[in-house]
């Protein structure tokens, strides 16, 4: 009868959701670096969406303003986002001196990647929307794309940096009103981040990207940044190895280059050693050892890269799936470099948390600055949720992994119970406005149909003509 109960609890609250008793306390402390860039009731508008959000309110005002039981309006918070005079930039600049606050970043990993908001056909007055291929899909979508630049340490402490977002050259969407965008490669605005991101005074880290980003010019940027990288390339790739025969020119006399490409698969066949890569036997538990991937390195010279460069191919027993990753650490070896690139993990957790916990696809405002704060906003409420999971495992409160992020939301969910259950009590009134606010939002009452009829006569001179 009780888990009965329970479930009832359970199904009711995913209908209608319990509101926000106040702006959660971790919230209003951790966006406080905005107060400098904001007034006073821009940043209690702010806080409250963000409290909203986390939760469990989806990416829309009018729901937003349901959690709050109407205590503010939709217009008043779509003028905040829209409207409002305030400069993202700054905001984004204040952001990055409280990240370094926050922690004592003394290196990491740099991951990059880029996600699609999916959108509706009614779309082409929101900024930033294009008809863009999506590999997932494998097809044509009206999508944003945004390449987002995010931190790990390895460990506990992890958050994205900034963003950039991705204009198509060729097309043309209303919500431009005639004004060119400037159009750049995604790994410019990856290359622009990081550059940012350096000087804004953060630490020179590992950079972790996928095949999408393992090209030349990407590569040549990082070098000239100085900074090193794991990068994931694609198979079709040659490396250069000596000539079996030596060259001659059409004079014949010996040619200059004594070099012959060789693509990664057709090399790495030559290759006989081949060490396995995994988890250690657990001897307290009774886990046997475990392997994940049987891997093979080499040190080469590719013809679409230059320089010199590690090179491992990783085969997965399990998957049958083959990858190679590059990097300019040429003393690694190949446990090494897969455990880095795997830290590039975290950036895929982040786009599962943005879409699923605070409905990042769900945000669809217009303007451009309306856009840029929805995703500033969704950045900060990640970083946010982390830093919660991270003073909690500093202080010796988690024994040994740290939590996953629905458990710290679940955890402000709680607070948030707790906190309505004391207004119950103590507020009479609470209770009536409750459920006037949610009877009004119980039915929906249909279009009604309009009766046909005979609005005139007429005759077609056409037809009286021809007679």
């Amino acid at each position: 009868m009780v888990y009965y109960n329970q479930t009832i609890f359970c199904e009711i609250n995913k209908i209608m959701k319990i509101p926000c008793a106040e702006r959660l306390p971790f919230i209003v402390t951790g966006l406080s670096f905005l107060q400098p860039a904001l007034t006073n009731i821009q940043f209690d508008n702010l806080t409250l969406i963000a409290t909203a959000l986390v939760l469990g309110s989806k990416f829309n005002l009018t729901e937003i303003s349901r959690m709050w039981l109407k205590e503010k309006s939709v217009s008043t918070l779509s003028y905040l986002l829209s409207d409002a005079k305030f400069y993202i930039p700054e905001m984004e600049t204040l952001y990055a001196a409280q990240l370094q606050n926050m922690y004592k970043l003394t290196g990491g990993y740099y991951c990059i990647d880029d996600t699609m908001k999916h959108h509706t056909n009614f779309c082409k007055w929101i900024h930033g929307v294009f008809v863009l291929f999506d590999h997932a899909a494998k097809t044509n979508l009206k999508a944003t794309c945004i390449v987002f630049l995010y931190y790990n340490d390895g460990c506990l402490i992890k958050f994205p940096i900034t963003y950039r977002i991705y204009n198509k050259d060729t097309d043309s969407m209303p919500w431009q009103r005639k004004k060119p965008k400037a159009c750049k490669a995604k790994y410019d605005l990856a290359l622009e981040m990081l550059e940012w991101t350096l000087n804004k005074g953060f630490p020179k880290c590992t950079v972790l990207a996928d095949s999408w980003f393992g090209i030349e010019p990407f590569v040549k940027g990082l070098k000239n940044l100085g900074l090193s990288y794991v990068i994931e390339v694609k198979r079709s790739y040659s490396t250069k190895i000596p000539c079996k025969k030596i060259k001659l020119t059409p004079s014949g006399r010996k040619a200059k280059n004594q070099t012959e490409a060789k693509r990664l698969p057709e090399y790495f066949k030559d290759i006989v050693s081949v060490s396995t890569c995994g988890f250690d036997a657990d001897n307290q538990t009774g886990k046997k050892a475990k392997v994940l991937y049987h891997t093979k390195t080499a040190t080469v010279r590719l013809n679409s890269i230059s320089g010199k460069h590690r090179i491992i191919e990783s085969k997965d027993p399990v998957k049958q799936t083959t990858k190679y990753l590059l990097t300019n650490e040429l003393t690694w070896e190949a446990t090494k470099i897969i455990s880095t690139y795997s830290n590039r993990w975290v950036i895929e957790e982040f786009f599962r948390n943005a879409k699923q916990l605070t409905d990042m696809e769900g945000a669809t405002i217009r303007s451009e600055q309306g856009v840029a704060t929805a995703l500033c906003l969704v950045s900060w409420i990640d970083s946010l949720l982390h830093f919660e999971n991270y003073k909690q495992g500093t202080a010796e409160k988690l024994s040994k992994e740290s939590l996953t992020i629905p458990s710290i939301v679940r955890q402000a969910q709680y607070e948030n119970l707790k906190a309505i259950v004391g207004r119950i009590q103590h507020d009479k009134g609470f209770i009536p406005m409750w459920l006037a606010i949610e009877e009004k939002n119980i039915n929906r009452k249909r279009k009604k149909n309009n009766e046909f009829i005979t609005l005139g006569q007429h005759q077609d001179e056409k037809i009286k003509l021809s007679a």
